[in-house]
């Protein structure tokens, strides 16, 4: 049985999707695996090369975020006529089945991993497939919906993802070629665990722990400390390139420190590559902090999101500006190895000038050096904030995946959200590095003049000038990222890396000069 699995991401990484097909492989089945990472929609000559890869296949799975829909879409329209079945899986799958269901014939809902094989089993034994749990099926102008099985309580009886990168094709510059192990780009994701017991109202860990109540023993499920570090030890020396692993888990603090501790003496022993994490600032201590930065850790993330009141009121996060200070103090206390990275989200419909301008106020008090991320809010399908919002006619239906085209463009995304314009402005520029007397774009001296009462006021009320100003960014960071990026990129290799050696030289000169 000749199977095709799939993955859209704009990086050769999805763990989920390697995990099936090592499962897969273990069944003795012929796997082939492939990644077609594009920005932008695929071309005709795409589609049809990765047309010749499914041919004569019996079974082509797609795993994709709700980022690539559409791409994704394009590829199971195209594939329709050329294979007769085609599944779609993965967390937007799991996010929005009544949308996938229209474009693809049957959609897995939820974790994959026993579904795959009961899948296989029944094409290849030719019965029907209508009664197989986690699957949507389309038949006959019906749609069947299986119950969800018991999630996977004991995650280590899974296999470890399939870098096997031999069965492995990756879409590069237009066309889809053999894998090599220059495609990681020196760095593997890998998540140690699944679940998250917050569920904030944004994320789609929302929908999961709605989805799955009843159906688990607990939210949270790890891998053992042993399994980890025996298969970042394998990943270490099988790539030779690898200088970079990312613990992809949503927080990595959520773990107990005698498992921190024993996660850290062994990777440091067994493992040695740097490594970066992301925590809560709930569960983050200093001595796990220390632990993790002794490994190897030199980067973490946590996030911030928004004030203290509307990320308990609307997001459903109980966390308070004091708690995100106090791990903010705590990562600083290791900033000559560690690197500090906070998460924010702008363009909340739900929030009201005061709470941008508290939000602005606890990012001005964070310890420098650190770098802030500014996305906008995505509404995913079937979470509570996207539930709410569409009651409330905040958003329409039609336009959640609008979302997703302008996400990674803050000033498109600005443009279309419009309310509080000036003051997500404001909060958008402050993204980037933090360092000495600016906070990403901002001097400090800066904020009393931008944050003035009046002038807030003058600009909330006519944003035409904000409306300018985004405009000629949006021009600067076109000329910026995709013309100057673009030749940086195709520069000689040596000549990269002597630049790059000049601005960190640069850069430790200046926070020299700052300490």
């Amino acid at each position: 049985m000749k199977i095709v699995l799939i993955s859209t991401l704009k990086e050769p990484t999805n763990q989920g999707l390697r995990i099936l097909s090592s499962i897969l492989k273990n069944a003795n089945y012929n796997v082939t695996m492939v990644f077609m990472t594009s920005n932008k929609s695929y071309n005709k000559g795409e589609l049809e090369q990765l047309g010749l890869i499914c041919k004569n296949c019996d079974l082509v799975g797609l795993s994709s975020f709700s980022e690539d829909t559409i791409k994704t879409i394009q590829i199971i329209d195209f594939l329709k006529k050329k294979v007769k079945n085609i599944v779609w899986g993965g967390v937007h799958a799991t996010l929005y089945p009544e949308d996938c269901i229209k474009h693809c014939d049957i959609v897995c809902v939820g974790e994959g991993e026993d579904v795959i094989l009961d899948l296989v089993k029944t094409i290849e034994k030719n019965k029907s497939i209508d009664n197989i749990k986690n699957l949507w099926i389309k038949k006959e102008g019906t749609i069947i919906k299986n119950p969800i099985r018991n999630m996977i309580d004991k995650l280590d009886n899974i296999p470890f993802p399939d870098f096997k990168i031999e069965t492995h094709f990756i879409l590069k510059k237009e066309k889809i070629q053999k894998f090599k192990e220059e495609d990681l780009n020196g760095q593997i994701r890998f998540m140690t665990g699944r679940g998250c017991p917050y569920g904030c109202g944004y994320c789609s860990n929302n929908v999961f722990n709605k989805l799955y109540r009843g159906k688990r023993r607990c939210v949270l499920r790890y891998h053992s400390i042993n399994y980890i570090i025996n298969f970042l030890s394998y990943l270490k020396n099988k790539f030779s390139s690898v200088e970079c692993l990312e613990i992809s888990d949503d927080s990595f603090s959520f773990r107990p420190l005698p498992e921190i501790k024993e996660f850290s003496e062994r990777y440091k022993k067994e493992v040695g590559i740097k490594f970066y994490c992301s925590v809560d600032a709930i569960t983050l201590v200093e001595e796990k902090v220390k632990l993790l930065s002794d490994a190897g850790c030199h980067m973490i993330t946590s996030g911030i999101q928004s004030s203290e009141k509307i990320n308990r009121e609307i997001y459903n996060r109980n966390i308070t500006d004091k708690q995100v200070l106090n791990c903010a103090k705590i990562l600083n206390k290791f900033k000559e190895n560690l690197s500090a990275n906070y998460d924010v989200i702008t363009c909340n419909p739900y929030e009201k000038p005061e709470d941008i301008i508290n939000l602005i106020n606890l990012l001005r008090k964070l310890p420098k050096p650190y770098r802030l991320a500014v996305s906008g809010l995505i509404f995913f399908p079937g979470t509570d904030i996207t539930n709410m919002a569409l009651r409330d006619n905040l958003i329409k239906k039609e336009d959640l995946f609008l979302d997703f085209d302008y996400s990674s463009d803050n000033g498109k995304y600005l443009l279309m959200r419009k309310k509080n314009l000036y003051l997500n402005l404001i909060v958008t520029l402050m993204r980037g590095i933090s360092v000495g007397n600016k906070i990403g774009s901002i001097h400090d001296s800066w904020f009393d003049y931008l944050l003035d009462e009046r002038r807030v006021k003058k600009n909330l009320r006519n944003p035409s000038s904000v409306i300018l100003f985004i405009r000629f960014w949006m021009i600067y960071n076109f000329i910026k990222y995709k013309i100057i990026k673009k030749i940086y990129e195709n520069l000689p290799k040596s000549f990269k890396e002597g630049y790059m050696k000049v601005r960190l030289k640069d850069k430790i000169v200046y926070n020299s000069k700052q300490n």
